[in-house]
């Protein structure tokens, strides 16, 4: 009897599942190594950097030569930089595709949202590839690997919404413009190859809605035996379970009929389809219920992302969980070594990295262009904030991007940190200058003095006389009782946290907080209703907004 053929991408995940993991053993033990000589690590950093960047145009024309013969002399001469600044040399690079910047060739631009809504152009370079980027994300996956080898158990075993594979229509001078969550195509034979890089529900062929490509992914996967799901936001891993609650009845169709939206897929599949129908009566059904085999989930899981920690346990009763890195597309700060959900180490071995006290005014400082004293990773020291400026291997040198992290331990001389806010991030009606942190602190007492655990929750200010704070917030029986309790709980609390608040709702120049409380998932429908296509992936949510546009919205009132 004839054997049907082994698919190709089958064929293509059974030759690079050793190779990958291999490839990110190594990446691992070269992380651990750095993370024990985290001194040698940022030397070679940034001698690295500086051999990079020393012939460019742009060291050149600023007289930066003496550093490549002197590195101490790199924190003294280089100013500290925030995007903007070097905005005229990114243009001049668009232009010649490297060598203003460093003297390596620009491959694309990485695209992510500016503070005024112009989206930024990050040199994506062939060295910065290389050397740092691609590293990371094997060592992640090594500690993935380490903890759960069954992510490469089988074909179906893993799937990835870390990054996609979306054909690019937005170019720079020829150069593509794109998500660095986008990794497509493959630059070379070193750029991001996973296993899986060929699935079918992986690839350019499939819808780049945030919806199209998710119902793609549950048709390929619903009735197998899938282990890990792994996201950057877990506003992916809630919408996934949300998507399959709205189309179940689509797919189970699919599933015994043997298709994909309609059109021939394959073979029916109707003990699958009979499974996801008994899963689908209960309307609080979870994704182990779906998929029983599954023993990890990834997402970041500290700062914001925290507040969805009550809906992931539901989402994923039981199962493992391990973070995603603490990136963004400036560069990496963190790669996850182990299960510690709430911080990891510095990634002292990808960026240089300096560091001043939060409460120093640094956008001042930067903007009047005046001299910044910095620390370096060995003189931070624990349970203090940082603003965070890092040197990349892309030309991006002494960059501020406004991240602000808290240091909570030094384990073999290596800061273990998480991010805690954006510098600048507050609301401010009258200099009180209230931060997340400090709103997400008065809203977890207020609720737990009510006996009720933090969820998401959504900030802005109401302008009237006086001013006041609106916080919406989900919690299980909302109630106007429960409105009036709550908000007079999280002002006091507020009230204790932030001295300035305190001053200025005494003498009557602000309101008095007020809270709404809405329904489970109000909030989580407001947020996926806000998605585009263009960024999917890399979607945040934000407690903090400018305006109280939000309110109506979750509310309907």
């Amino acid at each position: 009897m004839e054997t049907s053929p082994i698919p190709f991408w089958q064929q293509r995940w059974q030759e690079r599942r050793s190779p990958f993991a291999e490839e990110c053993r190594q990446a691992r033990d070269a992380l651990l190594a750095d993370l024990k000589q985290p001194e040698a690590a940022q030397r070679r950093v940034l001698a690295d950097v500086i051999d990079v960047s020393a012939g460019s145009v742009h060291w050149k024309e600023r007289g930066y030569s003496a550093v490549a013969e002197n590195h101490d002399l790199f924190r003294t001469v280089l100013p500290v930089m925030r995007y903007e600044d070097f905005v005229p040399e990114i243009e001049r690079e668009t232009r010649t595709k490297g060598g203003v910047l460093t003297c390596s060739p620009v491959l694309r631009w990485l695209k992510t949202s500016g503070t005024t809504g112009v989206p930024k152009r990050v040199p994506y370079t062939l060295h910065w590839l290389l050397t740092y980027r691609i590293p990371a994300m094997k060592a992640m996956w090594g500690t993935y690997l380490e903890h759960h080898p069954e992510l490469l158990a089988h074909p179906y075993a893993t799937l990835d919404t870390q990054t996609v594979r979306e054909d690019v229509f937005d170019f720079v001078h020829g150069i593509g413009h794109q998500a660095v969550s986008n990794r497509h195509p493959r630059i070379n034979s070193h750029d991001w190859n996973p296993p899986w890089y060929e699935s079918p529900w992986f690839g350019p062929d499939v819808p780049n809605t945030h919806e199209g490509r998710m119902y793609h992914r549950l048709r390929h996967l619903v009735g197998k035996d899938l282990h890990t799901i792994s996201a950057i936001n877990p506003s992916t891993l809630i919408s996934l379970r949300d998507l399959l609650a709205e189309h179940g009845a689509e797919l189970v169709r699919d599933l015994r009929a043997g298709t994909l939206e309609g059109r021939p897929y394959g073979a029916p599949d109707e003990e699958a389809a009979r499974h996801l129908e008994t899963v689908l009566r209960d309307p609080d059904f979870s994704l182990t219920d779906v998929w029983p085999s599954l023993s990890l989930y990834t997402c970041w899981l500290s700062a914001s992302a925290g507040l969805y920690s009550a809906k992931l346990d539901a989402v994923f009763p039981g199962v493992a969980k391990l973070p995603f890195m603490s990136c963004g597309t400036e560069g990496v700060t963190t790669i996850p070594v182990d299960d510690s959900l709430h911080s990891q180490p510095l990634a002292v071995g990808q960026a240089f990295f300096e560091f001043v006290p939060a409460d120093v005014p640094l956008g001042e400082l930067v903007e009047r262009g005046e001299p910044v004293e910095t620390l370096l990773f060995d003189q931070v020291e624990p349970d203090r904030d940082y603003h965070l400026i890092m040197t990349q291997g892309n030309g991006l040198y002494r960059l501020w991007t406004g991240d602000i992290y808290h240091v909570d331990r030094i384990v073999d001389g290596t800061p273990w940190v998480h991010f805690v806010h954006r510098a600048g991030i507050f609301h401010s009606f009258t200099g009180e200058k209230i931060t997340e942190s400090q709103v997400t602190q008065a809203i977890e007492r207020g609720l737990a003095a009510h006996g009720l655990g933090t969820g998401l929750y959504m900030c802005g200010p109401h302008w009237g006389e006086p001013p006041h704070y609106i916080v919406v917030t989900e919690a299980p029986e909302p109630s106007p009782a429960l409105d009036l309790s709550l908000s007079a709980a999280v002002d006091t609390a507020l009230h204790d946290i932030n001295i300035e608040y305190a001053s200025k709702r005494d003498s009557g120049r602000l309101g008095a907080l007020e809270v709404v409380t809405v329904p489970h998932d109000a909030i989580t429908a407001y947020i996926e209703s806000r998605r585009q296509a263009g960024n999917a992936t890399q979607y945040k949510y934000k407690p903090f907004q400018q305006d109280i546009e939000f309110v109506a919205a979750v509310t309907g009132r």
